[in-house]
């Protein structure tokens, strides 16, 4: 089925047996690149490497806190309770986009890529193999500041990607081979990127008998300094009201930004762990273009998700608290379930998806009953969504269409989202943007950043 999906995603990947270097030593892996020199001489143009090797363990977090280069791009997701986890780091290729066509830019960029790359090793896993790294903003177009915020649409193939999935882990590398190549120095290159990620071993104040000063191993809590809110919220919400009331559209999601100093540079890293321990339910999340600062979140919404041709999204819109005993929690959720606002606000999201996902081509597409999203703090309502994909779509296909959600813009979106920027007074960057990976098959995941801070220097950016 994968090699079916290579031909409907006009890709071309070409698979060497990952016997091609079974020992793991530096000949045989320059042999293979060798064999991507001799494919790039004839074909007069740079191919791509990307070679994939199943470990013992691997924590994609810790290797990309362990060899991450500051000003490279970074990408990071993982969903505790799928036993996902997928961290990219630096580039072997990279490339912006800007404007209405940024989706369908990106889409001929990752085609052409995947036509020139020849891959060893197990590539049956999603994620394993060559994989693009995508990180778009809200907003189609940069602003004004575009040197200071992350382009509209950034997409990279990472040097080296780590993936855990089900209990399984791999370490990939990607490298540019030009006709020039020498075979035997890019080898030396890769195993030594290798090793360094395979001698992650406990270091003093590790694990429970350590000397961490910090209180259960964690790192201190920072102390943060509240800073002016610009603009006001509750004055833009007075604002939307009366066209609310006046039926100029159903539904409009205004986002409120609150910045913060810090005592401390806060540890994108520290944080992200410690967010996806009290958030498995939920993908926490890095991102970070070569601009300055990183976006580190945990988002209960996922936009997009295919595999082996089947499609996913979701409606999440609705909320409650969780109660602090069983009792409790059940009257707010059976509450939530039954709330007439709750249950409008959800359908509207539900709708709009639906109609989207059929003037795509995507027939009969199912929808499962709504239920209780339960996190930590909060219950949400969610409707699961199913589909075919059918031969002609690609997945950056459905994502421009499906992007942005009523649940993060407005209903209708045509009417609700001219209003945002100016009630809102800012630009809205990566927040409640898309975040997601795309792999040599077709298989794919997109996120949509939310519940999510900027760190820069000392500066915290909620």
């Amino acid at each position: 089925r994968r090699a079916r999906r290579h031909a409907r995603f006009s890709l071309n990947v070409q698979t060497l047996p990952a016997a091609t270097f079974p020992d793991r030593d530096e000949a045989s892996l320059a042999a293979f690149l060798g064999h991507c020199r001799e494919e790039a001489r004839k074909a007069g143009a740079s191919r791509v490497a990307s070679i994939v090797v199943e470990t013992p363990f691997a924590d994609p977090l810790a290797a990309l806190e362990a060899i991450r280069r500051e000003g490279s791009p970074l990408w990071y997701v993982e969903r505790p309770s799928e036993e996902f986890a997928l961290a990219c780091g630096e580039a072997a290729a990279y490339v912006e986009f800007s404007g209405p066509r940024r989706f369908a830019e990106a889409k001929e960029f990752a085609q052409d890529l995947f036509a020139r790359t020849i891959a060893t090793g197990d590539l049956a896993p999603g994620g394993a193999g060559p994989t693009l790294a995508l990180a778009a903003t809200f907003e189609n177009e940069a602003p004004a500041d575009a040197e200071r915020q992350p382009a509209p649409l950034a997409l990279f193939l990472p040097r080296w990607q780590i993936l855990r999935r089900g209990g399984r882990h791999y370490a990939v590398a990607n490298a540019e081979i030009p006709p020039e190549a020498d075979p035997a120095d890019l080898a030396r290159n890769i195993w030594k990127a290798h090793a360094k990620l395979a001698r992650l071993t406990p270091e003093p104040g590790d694990g429970p008998n350590g000397n961490d000063s910090s209180s259960n191993g964690r790192h201190p809590a920072l102390t943060l300094s509240r800073q002016t809110e610009t603009p006001d919220y509750e004055a833009a919400v007075s604002q939307v009201l009366p066209r609310l009331h006046a039926g100029e559209f159903h539904k409009i999601v205004l986002a409120r930004k609150i910045t913060y100093r810090a005592d401390r540079p806060p540890s994108p890293f520290a944080l992200a762990h410690q967010l996806r321990e009290r958030f498995p339910d939920c993908h926490s999340f890095c991102l970070a273009d070569q601009r300055s600062g990183i976006l580190v979140g945990a988002t209960p919404e996922r936009l997009l998700r295919v595999t082996s041709g089947r499609l996913e999204t979701e409606a999440l819109a609705g909320t409650a608290a969780r109660g602090r005993t069983a009792g409790s929690d059940a009257r707010l959720g059976h509450a939530l379930l039954g709330n007439d606002k709750e249950a409008r606000e959800h359908r509207l999201v539900v709708d709009s998806i639906l109609r989207r996902l059929r003037e795509l081509g995507l027939e009969n597409p199912e929808e499962g009953r709504p239920r209780l999203l339960r996190l930590s703090n909060l219950q949400h309502l969610r409707t699961p969504l199913r589909a075919n994909l059918p031969e002609n779509l690609h997945p950056l296909d459905v994502l421009a269409d499906l992007h942005p959600t009523p649940a993060m813009g407005g209903s209708p979106r045509e009417l609700a989202l001219p209003h945002l920027r100016a009630l809102e007074g800012f630009h809205r960057s990566w927040y409640a943007g898309v975040a997601g990976w795309l792999d040599h098959a077709g298989d794919a995941e997109f996120i949509v950043p939310i519940r999510c801070g900027h760190l820069l220097d000392d500066k915290v950016t909620l």
